[in-house]
């Protein structure tokens, strides 16, 4: 199970930074840090935690749990959420410091694929011309939903708390651009 787990995980995992064109315009912005990034830089690897799917280690390095992670689509939207946190790395963000975290758990739940599974093809165009794009109501209380889940599991708080926290970065946050 654990050899065929990984094979999948590598094939979708190359796909997706293949195919994907939200993968592909984040991938276009760590290239305009002037960091080398490689495929190598992505792990398929067993995860211990059965509720995890991916994340972002110290190297730093994106993990994606083989284990867990069971298609296509759910590889694109956990490494898409993981190379916004891995730009944001990039760009200095401080993991130790709550609002930032915040911060880069609302970019990554803006820019990555999880709120948009009815509306890829508009989403595409969004990341080309955001201000051509009317973001529904809906879509923002999934970020700000997703935003506060990650905190709360990350800094293992109340979910009052991280609302509060979300809540205080969320507007600027979600207004950033890539």
């Amino acid at each position: 199970m654990s050899d065929f787990a990984h094979q999948n995980c590598e094939e979708w995992k190359t796909n997706a930074l293949r195919k994907n064109k939200v993968v592909q315009k984040i991938l276009s912005k760590i290239k305009l840090t002037n960091f080398n990034f490689r495929e190598s830089c992505i792990s398929c690897e067993h995860c211990r935690d059965a509720g995890l799917k991916g994340g972002l280690t110290t190297a730093p390095e994106i993990l994606l749990c083989q284990n867990t992670l069971k298609t296509q689509s759910e590889v694109e939207q956990v490494l898409s959420h993981e190379l916004v946190h891995f730009l944001d790395h990039l760009k200095g963000t401080k993991w130790d410091n709550v609002h930032e975290l915040a911060r880069s758990e609302v970019r990554a739940a803006k820019f990555s694929l999880e709120c948009h599974s009815e509306a890829s093809q508009f989403y595409e165009g969004c990341l080309e011309q955001p201000h051509l794009c009317s973001i529904s109501e809906q879509f923002k209380k999934c970020v700000k939903n997703r935003a506060i889940d990650s905190v709360k599991l990350i800094k293992d708080v109340t979910h009052s708390k991280a609302s509060t926290i979300v809540d205080s970065v969320f507007d600027k946050s979600f207004n950033e651009d890539l």
